[in-house]
């Protein structure tokens, strides 16, 4: 980066990211609001409620998914293996994402040391030996593959 160049969140603020109008890519995708990531405010119709200053303000920058989108943590335990985190928030109803999360452990024969699901949540503890490749493959299959089942 340049001595020029503006700072990042100058940046994200000036490319000022709106909320795409909803339409439905898989059957059972769910319509999932919009969150501003700075505020931790939901979006609508485009602006956000500061909780510093009080006003309404144009929501630009980073945004993420709320509920009903299932917020899904992957981590692995296992003491030989690099500590590793996975996060994504998915537009499915829980069961469905735990139906398929499940399938992923029993096809590969994971170890599982925990699991907790809650309506809005998933959380998958595994612990099982993996190097950091393998477990960013296998914790994107368990998040995004769910896309490919109809």
């Amino acid at each position: 980066m340049e001595a020029s160049d503006p700072p990042l969140a100058q940046v994200l603020a000036e490319a000022n990211l709106r909320p795409q109008p909803f339409h439905r890519e898989h059957p059972d995708e769910l319509h999932t609001p919009s969150w501003h990531a700075a505020s931790n405010r939901p979006i609508v119709d485009g602006k956000f409620n500061d909780p510093e200053s009080g006003e309404v303000r144009d929501a630009g920058g980073l945004v993420f998914s709320g509920p009903p989108a299932v917020d899904i943590i992957i981590t692995n335990i296992h003491e030989g293996s690099s500590n590793n985190i996975f996060r994504a928030q998915l537009p499915f109803r829980m069961e469905k994402l735990l139906a398929w999360i499940l399938r992923v452990v029993g096809e590969r024969k994971l170890q599982l040391d925990s699991l907790n699901a809650t309506p809005y949540a998933i959380r998958v503890v595994l612990s099982h030996e993996l190097n950091e490749g393998k477990f960013h493959e296998i914790a994107h299959e368990m998040a995004t593959g769910v896309w490919g089942q109809q």
